[in-house]
């Protein structure tokens, strides 16, 4: 397999899948909004173009600016991914990719997306590609567009 920049697309979708797969439906709205949230709140934080930020999380990694690197560290920040230095949450991380993937693999694509940028949100954004490369992306990520929209960015 190859290591690309890809750690938080797929870690926003496995929040998704996860929570969907132990608690419900209802925890999957709630799942989805508390994303669709987060990355209005990072689109605000970075200045990036709300289409932009989807791409990125969508996996398109040809939008490699410093506020796309920043939305993804943003965003994994607030998932509770990495810290505010970009320090990967590795218990954080296995116990949310848990429910959906066996702890070996979990391990595995922690050991292999951990990785050193040349600053924090250059860091964040390889992680992220990493993992999106290197891990099937659950279809709910691409929600996603919906909730982080231009007219959304007001709620």
């Amino acid at each position: 397999m190859r290591c690309s920049n890809a750690l938080i697309a797929t870690f926003a979708l496995v929040l998704i899948a996860g929570a969907t797969a132990v608690k419900g439906a209802r925890l999957e709205a709630e799942q989805i909004r508390r994303i669709h949230q987060n990355a209005r709140e990072c689109v605000k934080e970075t200045g990036i173009l709300p289409k932009n930020a989807f791409r990125v999380l969508s996996g398109d990694f040809s939008i490699d600016t410093i506020k796309a690197k920043c939305f993804v560290k943003c965003f994994l920040d607030r998932a509770g991914f990495i810290d505010d230095d970009g320090v990967i949450q590795e218990e954080v991380i296995r116990e949310k990719l848990a429910v959906g993937i066996e702890a070996n693999k979990v391990n595995e694509l922690i050991k292999k997306c951990s990785v050193e940028g040349t600053d924090v949100c250059d860091t964040a954004y390889q992680m992220y590609k990493c993992f999106f490369s290197n891990h099937k992306v659950p279809k709910e990520l691409f929600q996603l567009r919906k909730g982080i929209g231009r007219r959304n960015l007001q709620q």
